[in-house]
């Protein structure tokens, strides 16, 4: 069982965390001229340098670390990888709001994969919530069919996938160990990145204030985030955990309307309303079944 005091600590780490990444939309919003793949390449940089930094400190061996998160890692770190580019993708195609609505989606998604994967089952509650779920982003999906706007719903609806599948592949090393995936994530993602500089010939020199937003998030409002969310992940219930991640979902949308005058569609809060509902119903049938199982 958790204890009162570490459990509010939890609480916490993971409202935190969610603050910094709801950043993330409104920091790219304010790059000057670097691309994607510049501002994600140092992005990447800044985030892999302070995950190894940290995992060096957590154990002068720092391999002996690397091996024992196992390949679930490193496929792990592949997806969450593919949601880093995805997410920038989709930001830079359609509003903050509907990205993060639909990105609210991966732990329905990160359910399905793992009833098919890993042979986890499902209640008749993830049923119908994943279904609920699934008509709120048809909702928010139907709101741009063409050009730009299918483009960013679908990098969006990748991303939620890629997270998903990055999940999955921690719950199937079992590995609590989640800070050597991240740093992987951030390798593979400088890989991608200086790939595709050199296929679309941009070069590496950007504005020192693109620099500054791209390794200042990365190390600061991703990095310190991330490592917030796997400490306080330790000591709460999944359920809650999931409901109190989504203050990145409430925050991102209004940092764009205030800054930004970035105002979501009537479609994208119809459908975000639906996801919601059926976040909100998982999230507290999850809770129920857990004080259930305590009291036991």
């Amino acid at each position: 069982m958790f204890t009162t005091t570490s459990a509010t600590q939890g609480r916490f780490f993971i409202l935190f965390a969610g603050a910094l990444w709801s950043t993330g939309g409104p920091m790219i919003r304010l790059l000057e001229n670097a691309s994607e793949w510049q501002f994600l390449f140092y992005r990447s940089l800044a985030l892999a340098t302070v995950l190894f930094l940290l995992i060096r400190i957590k154990s002068p061996n720092t391999i002996a670390q690397f091996k024992k998160a196992g390949v679930a890692s490193v496929v792990g770190g592949l997806f969450l990888s593919l949601a880093f580019v995805t997410f920038v993708f989709s930001v830079t195609h359609i509003t903050i709001a509907n990205t993060l609505f639909i990105m609210s989606s991966a732990p329905f998604i990160a359910g399905f994969l793992g009833w098919i994967l890993l042979k986890e089952q499902i209640s008749k509650t993830q049923w119908t919530a994943m279904t609920v779920a699934a008509i709120g982003i048809l909702v928010m999906i139907q709101a741009g069919v063409s050009g730009d706007s299918l483009f960013g719903n679908l990098t969006a609806f990748a991303t939620a996938a890629c997270f998903a599948g990055f999940t999955v592949s921690l719950r199937w090393g079992k590995n609590k160990n989640m800070l050597p995936a991240v740093c992987y994530a951030g390798l593979f993602t400088i890989i991608f990145c200086a790939a595709a500089i050199i296929y679309e010939d941009e070069g590496l020199v950007i504005s020192l204030h693109d620099l500054l937003i791209a390794t200042g998030f990365g190390a600061f409002g991703l990095g310190l985030g991330l490592v917030l969310y796997v400490a306080g992940s330790y000591e709460i219930h999944s359920a809650e955990l999931i409901f109190l991640s989504l203050i990145e979902v409430i925050l991102g949308p209004i940092w764009a309307l205030m800054f930004f005058r970035e105002s979501p569609t009537q479609q994208t809060l119809i459908g975000g309303a639906i996801l919601f509902s059926a976040i909100l119903f998982q999230t507290l049938a999850g809770r129920n079944t857990e004080l259930k199982s305590a009291r036991i």
